[in-house]
């Protein structure tokens, strides 16, 4: 089967004079079990590939449109007004463009009680349009841009099984899994002509640390400073206070690789599934752990309040340091601690029970003297619990803004909501 498209865009979002962007795609796909004979146990035999393209604008309508406003407060019996933007508009935004390759396969076996779906993939995008930080003196906090290049490649994999299928019992189980690694080919130049080597996306009220992308280097890094060392040793001053370091890279706030585990039993009338939800490889920039060791709210800080502290390591100048903080200067100390940013950045990986559902379908016999033909009553439950995650005090997904550009800063989360109700489903 060899399928072709073509698309013609016109972004309402963008400047008529650059809002304007044609992609096409074309996929071929081969359907072995039709075409040649397999051995028994093969139900279906697919093989794809594909090349495509696609395009997009502003993510915001009036993103280009510099808007002002009135204040509420007079000053002198006159009105005021001023500025609504935070962000600069950039009238010389262009659509984005996205090329990817995929080549991937669906097999099925023992008449469809297992299967395998994968697809590996390679994506580039160009002029992607990103919310850039920018100096605060300018007036403006950030401003939409088209950035050079970005690349992500990786594999998706379902695997779905019948384990058990009689009369009064089924089982059905699926697996899913995806890796995704996210790179900055190019961040495009700047004024001078020269490449931008790092592009800051984000930073939380701290003002420690930031999400950048680095060229040549994983998408959405967390920057921030380091316990300044010598030789590997903790360098001190001479009141016994941790002494900071360099700005450097921290972690990846993007999590490369997620999976899932759904289930589904049914018994008789009776149905229980529940889903289990996990990521990997991603870190997270705990704000609220911050404050709560300047405050002495975080329970690491009840060390050194009854008898002080003693710290062990090597002066500015890399001379061995041993210094008795007495019980009065214990929380200058965590004061200072709590200024090094790599101290709270944490492995977000998790796993939570995501759903689950246990669920009742009535009869038949009771539903044929009503104009009901099915009906089933299910009890629901959402986020209900956290398997596994080694962030302290605040859930792993929190996240500072909702942009997925930002993603790998908390700042004061609010906790996760779990949710639980009742389903009725009837048909007549």
């Amino acid at each position: 089967f060899l399928n072709f498209t073509a698309r013609q865009d016109w972004f309402s979002t963008l400047s008529p004079e650059d809002n304007a962007i044609f992609y096409p795609s074309v996929g071929l796909s081969y359907v072995l079990s039709d075409m040649v004979e397999l051995p028994s146990a093969v139900t279906f035999a697919k093989f794809r590939a594909s090349w495509a393209q696609v395009g997009g604008g502003a993510p915001n309508p009036y993103a280009l449109n510099l808007t002002y406003g009135l204040n509420a407060n007079p000053l002198a019996g006159a009105t005021r007004g001023g500025i609504n933007n935070g962000s600069i508009p950039n009238s010389a935004l262009q659509p984005y463009i996205t090329t990817e390759y995929e080549f991937g396969a669906d097999l099925r076996f023992l008449n469809n009680r297992l299967g395998v779906d994968i697809a590996f993939y390679d994506r580039t995008t160009t002029d992607n349009i990103l919310n850039a930080q920018i100096s605060r003196t300018s007036g403006f906090g950030s401003t939409l841009v088209n950035i050079g290049e970005l690349n992500n490649r990786g594999f998706e994999l379902l695997i779905s099984a019948t384990p058990i299928e009689t009369r009064d019992f089924t089982w059905d189980v699926s697996v899913n899994m995806a890796n995704n690694v996210s790179e900055a080919v190019n961040l495009g130049t700047n004024a001078a002509g020269e490449p931008i080597e790092i592009l800051n996306l984000g930073q939380a009220r701290t003002l420690q640390e930031r999400i950048r992308h680095d060229l040549g280097q994983r998408l959405g890094l967390i920057a921030g400073y380091r316990h300044q060392t010598i030789n590997g040793q903790k360098v001190y001053d001479e009141n016994g206070f941790p002494v900071r370091g360099d700005f450097e890279v921290l972690g990846e706030g993007r999590h490369p690789f997620s999976a899932g585990l759904s289930n589904n039993i049914r018994y008789k009338n009776f149905n229980v599934s529940f889903l289990i939800d996990m990521r990997d490889g991603g870190s997270l920039y705990s704000g609220t752990n911050v404050l709560a060791y300047a405050f002495g709210t975080h329970k690491e800080t009840l060390e050194g309040r009854e008898n002080g502290l003693t710290v062990s390591g090597v002066d500015p100048e890399g001379n061995p340091l041993t210094v008795d903080i007495p019980r009065d200067q214990v929380q200058a100390y965590y004061g200072r601690y709590n200024d090094i940013t790599e101290y709270f950045v944490y492995n977000a990986s998790f796993a939570k029970l995501r759903e689950l559902s246990i669920g009742y379908t009535f009869p038949q016999s009771l539903l044929d003297k009503t104009p009901i033909r099915t009906a089933n009553l299910s009890l629901v439950g959402r986020n209900l619990l956290l398997l596994w995650s080694s962030v302290p005090n605040v859930d792993p997904e929190s996240a500072y803004t909702a942009s997925a550009n930002q993603q790998g800063l908390e700042f004061f989360a609010l906790p996760p909501v779990r949710n639980m109700g009742f389903n009725l489903s009837m048909t007549f």
